[in-house]
């Protein structure tokens, strides 16, 4: 029974979407004798581990949860030689650390940010930041049917907001509207789960912690995920800030504290709306147990795995939305030192001066200074490199949403589109189930209220127990579930759900929680499993 629900918390370790998520206790990431990165977690004696070449391993993010275990410093050359970055986030939702060097033409930058707050260039950062913010919280409010008439009047008010303060203001005026819509979205948890949770999980009254008054030390399901997710993306923020040659401490709209990268909170603003619509669709979706949550003695509700595992591969999307962000910043106080002080497009005439206002030179916001042939390309910034063959590459396809090269076979989308692509055809499918069940509904024709269905339902599933229990009466001393976590779950995720489906006669939803390696079918499947895997290949 331990074995089993250690199995089911905690898939088999993997990089997916270039992401790798370590938890537990007695985290251990060394390099062996031959250049391989060696990663190993768990719980007491049930362990997990994962062996990683240098060339092909596809990671960009090491993601670590959790506080015990040692990392060498072999292993810090290693992921810094592969261009990886290493994410430590606490339980507490806390990005604890990071490891990645500064990016490369920085001290000018840092210089701009120091002046910022003499020559009038942190209220321009700060309105458009805000702006950003305002206009991913009106869509979330538009989509939560609430009244944006006061709304309203606050964004056109940020435009003749003529201090740092002001601008806070507005903001905290915002939010004083933006946040009690919320009060009507709720988590849902399974029926039977109802009596094993706190009635006030059941919606969010406030974005505020009824412990501290403020939103660290989450006490409801919904704030603990978005403190978590909005954890992902101040780690994605930092590091894209850094790549760029800012210096994430030294904030313009946040005040600079101890212990907090201002300059991240700032960059992420225009985001936070991307979030919390992440965040609206999920619990809009998703059907949550008592088991994805845990209560502190203090009253603290915290994200239990394999939830947290699965929220922090979000990573790459919050990095795609925050790499122009932090060009963009780094482009513009580059620009405040070529234009010796002055905001960009706003060089202004000297007062009693007789010239004319001149607009600064217009430039992409992604335009970034050149860099020397000598110099190494910054992380997160390097191009994709096809291999290198004899003969010429074939024409890869284009993706069906942006028209970029698609690089994975069986796939019409990108990489970058994939999750959208995959929720889409998910919100499909369910909205095409719930109208069929309506209209069996209004026919009178319920099927989740007929005894014919329920007992066809019992005899299908009582069928499958028997031809388990046939299976293994006459395949005894077969490979062990180690096995196929090991050798053959890894590998279909190069195949689509349908393809699994076809092969093995299941659901796609018990499919999906194969390659995702969340359950392991039984052995009865897996010769059919094999015979599509080297069909595969």
């Amino acid at each position: 029974m331990q074995q089993q629900n250690f199995t089911l918390l905690y898939p088999p370790l993997q990089v997916r979407a270039g992401v790798l998520v370590v938890d537990g206790f007695g985290i251990a990431l060394r390099v062996l004798d031959r250049g391989k990165l060696r990663v190993e977690d768990g719980i007491g004696r049930q362990r997990r581990s994962l062996t990683l070449d240098r060339a092909g391993c596809g990671l960009e993010r090491l993601v670590l949860i959790g506080h015990a275990g040692y990392v060498t410093l072999e292993a810090l050359a290693w992921l810094r030689a592969i261009g990886a970055a290493l994410v430590q986030i606490g339980r507490d939702g806390e990005v604890l650390a990071h490891s990645v060097p500064y990016g490369y033409d920085g001290h000018p930058i840092r210089r701009a940010q120091a002046l910022a707050v003499t020559n009038g260039l942190d209220l321009s950062i700060a309105r458009e930041l805000i702006a950003g913010k305002l206009e991913g919280q009106r869509r979330i409010l538009a989509r939560l049917g609430a009244d944006l008439r006061e709304f309203d009047k606050l964004r056109a008010s940020l435009a003749s907001a003529d201090s740092i303060e002001r601008v806070r203001v507005i903001e905290a005026n915002a939010a004083a509207l933006y946040f009690p819509a919320w009060r009507d979205v709720r988590i849902r948890f399974r029926d039977r789960d109802l009596a094993r949770i706190p009635a006030r999980w059941l919606r969010c009254d406030s974005r505020a912690s009824v412990l501290t008054g403020a939103p660290r030390a989450a006490t409801s399901p919904i704030n603990a995920l978005r403190n978590y997710l909005f954890a992902c993306l101040e780690s994605e923020a930092r590091l894209a800030l850094l790549a760029q040659g800012c210096d994430p401490t030294m904030g313009v709209l946040h005040a600079d504290q101890r212990n907090r990268d201002s300059l991240a909170l700032d960059a992420m603003e225009p985001i936070r709306g991307d979030v919390d619509a992440f965040l609206l669709d999920l619990l809009e979706d998703r059907e949550f147990t008592a088991r994805d949550f845990g209560e502190l003695p203090n009253g603290i509700c915290r994200i239990a795995a394999p939830l947290t595992h699965e929220l922090a591969l979000t990573l790459p999307r919050w990095r795609e939305c925050l790499r122009p962000m932090a060009a963009r910043l780094a482009q513009t106080f580059r620009e405040s030192l070529v234009n010796k002080g002055v905001p960009p497009r706003t060089l202004a005439a000297k007062s009693g001066s007789k010239r004319r206002s001149v607009p600064a030179p217009e430039r992409s916001p992604l335009l970034a200074t050149p860099r020397k042939a000598s110099q190494p390309q910054p992380y997160a910034t390097r191009a994709w490199r096809a291999p290198t063959v004899e003969a010429p590459p074939a024409r890869p396809t284009a993706c069906a949403m942006c028209g970029e090269p698609v690089l994975k076979r069986r796939r019409r989308h990108c990489e970058a589109c994939m999750p959208k692509a995959r929720r889409e055809h998910g919100l499909r499918a369910i909205e095409a189930a719930r109208m069929a069940l309506a209209a069996q509904t209004a026919a009178g024709h319920d099927p989740r209220r007929s005894a014919e269905v329920n007992r066809a339902r019992g005899e299908a599933i009582a069928e499958a127990h028997q031809r388990n229990r046939r299976w293994a009466r006459e395949h005894a001393g077969q490979r062990d579930e180690a096995w196929f976590k090991r050798e053959v779950a890894p590998k279909l995720d190069a195949f689509s759900l349908k393809e699994i489906a076809k092969a093995t006669g299941l659901t796609l939803a018990a499919c999906s929680r194969f390659r995702s390696g969340a359950k392991v079918p039984h052995p009865r499947h897996w010769e059919a499993l094999l015979a599509l895997l080297e069909a595969g290949n």
